[in-house]
């Protein structure tokens, strides 16, 4: 048996709603949307109040950051693009920040948001990717809900206010981050790995991954399928458009390697031995708990780093191999993602974007488990995590007394990854032996 399950002794009665003859939606899918409107609605009321006694705008305001921050800050640096000056401000008379500051991405991204540079409103053109995006998810949820029975007003509304409520969605738009292409990226190689288009996922997936170096572990996920050839595919593309990316940005190659990597490292030391408001606020990476434990025992922080990235291949290679390779496809998806946004030592808002994707999967387990008339053990309490996950800062910053949403996330992403390595989110039936919930079944 894939999940210890209980059988109801009654026989299950598919209650029908007022929407066109459309099936209800399963109560753990009602339950996760009433309680996320509820802390949507919380988190305004937390901030009004934060506002009217006087505290500072980072504590009430979840989007106080200048609106499209992370794409405006490069305009300037790409004017210098394809000449050594894009990598390192060699200009007799260097050029301050924000008129020059170095593209802290790997090749591939810096490529990639040459397109966005090009135009001649690069946020009118990230507005139109997003929105055309978001369409896209939308209905493709819209349509999966309405394959498994859901109305057709039900299906759409669902989706749709999730988008408008949930914060990672609304952080990411308000920043203007390249993180919208990753999830592009990855979520269209869920989607393809779950029809078990192999190939494609791990394409997708490779090119993710020459974006943000983290979305690698992502292929692992093709190895308990014993797609060998699909996981070199994945890696091929990784190297490929990241070769093609460094020719592309030139001069030589060389000096684009030098330049990302001095500026991809340089960024990314700043970040991980920052300690400040922002840090605790906003990063919810596994890093941040190890950096509390160093400061409150005397360790430097220069020397986590090595010890830190060790000791997380020992744990996830533990989970995986040892738990995970015989578990249900949702239990993998979720604690590889889970461990793909938490343990980067830089982690902040936008990347739980990614986290959509296991969720979904999660969500139409519910569907199958309630038609039939079983239930999964762990599955209600995994799904309602996501809950105060997706929930904007300010409803768990109060630094007088400690809390913190950096440590909140993090703790409920441990906990996440927790539940997927000790419950198996499957129904009985075909998708059991690692193979896939079907289109049939509405993923």
């Amino acid at each position: 048996m894939a999940i210890k399950a209980r059988e109801r002794s009654e026989p299950v009665q598919q209650a029908r709603g007022s929407d066109g003859g459309g099936m209800r939606l399963p109560t753990l899918l009602r339950r996760f949307w009433l309680w996320s409107a509820v802390v949507f609605g919380l988190t305004v009321l937390v901030g009004y109040v934060k506002y009217r006694v006087g505290y500072t705008a980072v504590n009430y305001n979840p989007l106080g950051d200048p609106l499209f921050g992370d794409l405006m800050e490069y305009p300037g640096t790409y004017q210098w693009l394809h000449t050594v000056a894009f990598f390192f401000n060699v200009s007799a008379k260097p050029v301050p920040y924000p008129l020059y500051s170095p593209v802290a991405y790997p090749p591939f991204a810096a490529m990639v948001m040459a397109g966005l540079y090009s135009a001649a409103s690069p946020v009118l053109r990230y507005l139109e990717v997003t929105a055309v995006w978001l369409a896209v998810a939308v209905w493709g949820v819209r349509r999966a809900l309405m394959r498994v029975g859901i109305g057709g007003v039900t299906a759409t509304l669902f989706p749709l206010t999730l988008v408008a409520i949930s914060f990672p969605i609304a952080r990411l738009v308000h920043e203007g981050n390249v993180e919208l292409a990753l999830w592009v990226l990855t979520a269209a190689g869920v989607w393809a790995y779950l029809r078990e288009y192999d190939d494609a996922a791990a394409v997708l997936w490779g090119l993710a991954a020459a974006m943000k170096l983290y979305p690698v572990i992502l292929l692992v996920l093709l190895l308990p399928r014993r797609k060998w050839r699909a996981f070199a595919v994945g890696v091929a593309a990784f190297v490929a458009a990241t070769a093609l990316a460094l020719w592309w940005l030139g001069p030589t190659m060389g000096v684009a390697w030098r330049g990302s990597i001095h500026n991809v490292f340089g960024y990314q030391g700043i970040r991980a031995s920052e300690w400040s408001l922002r840090e605790l606020a906003a990063n919810h990476s596994v890093y941040g708990l190890v950096k509390l434990a160093a400061m409150m025992t005397g360790v430097p922080l220069a020397r986590l780093t090595l010890p830190y990235y060790a000791c997380g291949a020992v744990a996830m290679g533990w989970a995986f191999f040892g738990r995970l390779w015989r578990m249900p496809v949702a239990n993998q998806l979720l604690a590889v993602t889970a461990f793909m946004v938490m343990f980067p030592p830089v982690a902040y808002f936008h990347t739980l974007v990614h986290l959509y994707a296991p969720l979904l999967v999660l969500l139409f387990v519910a569907i199958r488990a309630e038609r039939a008339g079983v239930q999964v053990r762990g599955l209600k309490l995994t799904v309602m995590l996501f809950v105060p996950l997706f929930a904007a800062f300010t409803l768990f910053l109060f630094p007088r007394v400690f809390v913190f949403d950096g440590l909140v996330q993090v703790a409920l992403l441990v906990a996440l990854f927790g539940c997927a390595v000790r419950f198996p989110f499957a129904v009985d039936g075909p998708e059991q032996g690692g193979h896939m919930l079907r289109t049939g079944n509405g993923v």
